[in-house]
């Protein structure tokens, strides 16, 4: 009994840490490129602005992993990094999705909250980065087809929100339908963990056993198509039945996480 309290223990202050790490690497980085965009030429600010967000999640998750806190395997997404114009579209497992993207893919733009995006602490950086509003429909994609347009990549989850299910949620149209508008090809993303850390339903102060482990693998390319339920369904099935093979096969944990070195 002694022994899980203490284990208890140690585990809430490693999440105390994780998350407060997360809080001033945040505030940190974003009051250092307001600084350091003050210098830059106008053209250069968004691509600086998304080389730092990079950068800065890539330190954030080697400290992570150096700590055995997470176990990551994201080099899968290595191969991503030459595309250009192409919608990234991914499961929503975890809050830590789009941050373990970000880390390893620098030319990302993603399509937030506007309240984040308004945020005094958070939002200066994700402003620069040019990432799109979650406003209406027709202004996102306007604005994903200016992006796609000059070679980023676009970011988006298609499930709306964290997955609820056990594999995936029912997907939203929008991903199709800036397909069909912007002629952009739909790269799948999939995001495997064995923990529900940050999930749907997880609330910040509940402890998980650490390490968590994730793996990120790059899935099957979609082309556009005027079909926009088509598309949708082909992609819900795809999701689906991935997401349950790896559900149903051997724990991923002892195969997949390398050390930091294989990360880098």
């Amino acid at each position: 009994m002694l022994k899980h309290r203490l284990q208890h223990a140690r585990n809430f202050l490693i999440l105390l840490f994780g998350l407060l790490l997360l809080g001033c690497v945040m505030v940190i980085g974003s009051m250092g490129l307001l600084l350091y965009s003050a210098f830059l030429r106008q053209d250069q600010r968004k691509q600086n602005a998304r080389n730092v967000i990079t950068r800065t999640f890539r330190m954030y998750f080697g400290v992570l992993q150096s700590l055995h806190i997470l176990h990551l395997d994201l080099s899968d997404l290595d191969s991503l990094l030459n595309d250009r114009g192409v919608i990234l579209a991914s499961n929503h497992p975890s809050l830590l999705d789009a941050l373990l993207i970000n880390s390893r893919l620098s030319n990302v733009v993603c399509i937030m909250k506007e309240q984040v995006l308004k945020n005094v602490l958070f939002g200066h950086g994700a402003r620069m980065a040019g990432y799109i509003p979650n406003k209406s429909i027709r202004d996102i994609v306007n604005a994903a087809g200016e992006e796609l347009k000059i070679g980023s990549q676009l970011l988006l989850f298609p499930e709306g929100t964290r997955t609820r299910t056990a594999t995936v949620n029912k997907l939203q149209a929008t991903v199709a339908v800036i397909a069909k508008r912007t002629g952009a090809d739909v790269q799948t993303i999939l995001i495997e963990s064995d923990s529900g850390f940050l999930g749907k339903g997880w609330p910040l102060y509940r402890v998980p056993s650490f390490p968590v482990h994730f793996r990120v693998r790059v899935g099957r390319r979609f082309s556009p198509t005027d079909n926009v339920k088509q598309l949708v369904a082909d992609m819900q099935g795809y999701f689906e039945q991935e997401l349950a093979n790896l559900h149903s096969a051997a724990p991923y944990t002892k195969h997949c996480c390398g050390s930091m070195e294989a990360q880098r």
